[in-house]
């Protein structure tokens, strides 16, 4: 499946439809991921009681991540269950860099995610920031401005909680990093005062 497209989930063909980030290796991949946080009654039940199917819809939709596409070298950022929204672009798209941020993630996604960033990303394309084994949340705007200038990269895609990505999109603008956080592109504020 191509990169950057959401994946539409539900209980049953005529209930309520739920948007996920898909994660997939490449259009040939027979496989395909999606990760389900706790985050309401829809997930809470694909949790505490799994499904022994799902309904999807055929048609899918581009997100954010698709508008990687646009730019030749990037970073992706994500904490938690965003990777959902970010890995693909990273797996498919050599010129971009996964930051993940979160708690224990191996333990929490599982095998078969780590797989795939190990086997993909690791160790030249990817940071990963286990808050829990280093006992503190990241600066994640100076660590985001060292790896954009590292990489060279053009752009960095954010997906995060609204605070983290209110922090990081005003962090990286007031430094001059263009950015995206869901489908908004903050622009560079030195050169609108410049002109």
């Amino acid at each position: 499946m191509q990169q950057g497209l959401i994946c539409r989930i539900s209980h049953g063909p005529l209930w309520e439809y739920h948007a996920f980030g898909t994660i997939s290796e490449g259009v040939a991949s027979k496989t395909h991921y999606l990760i389900a946080g706790v985050q309401g009654d829809f997930t809470k039940s694909l949790v505490d009681n799994p499904p022994t199917h799902l309904w999807t819809r055929q048609l899918k939709f581009a997100a954010v991540g698709n508008s990687s596409t646009l730019y030749r070298r990037g970073v992706r950022v994500c904490t938690g269950t965003g990777l959902g929204a970010c890995l693909s672009t990273c797996l498919q798209n050599p010129n971009w860099y996964l930051l993940w941020m979160g708690s224990d993630q191996e333990k929490t996604f599982g095998p078969t995610i780590s797989g795939l960033i190990k086997k993909n990303l690791y160790p030249d394309r990817v940071t990963l920031w286990d808050s829990k084994a280093r006992g503190t949340r990241p600066d994640s705007v100076k660590i985001i401005k060292d790896i954009y200038q590292a990489w060279g990269a053009e752009v960095v895609i954010i997906t995060s909680n609204a605070q983290g990505n209110k922090e990081m999109t005003e962090g990286l603008t007031a430094a001059g990093i263009p950015n995206f956080v869901r489908g908004r592109l903050y622009f560079l504020r030195r050169l609108v005062d410049d002109v």
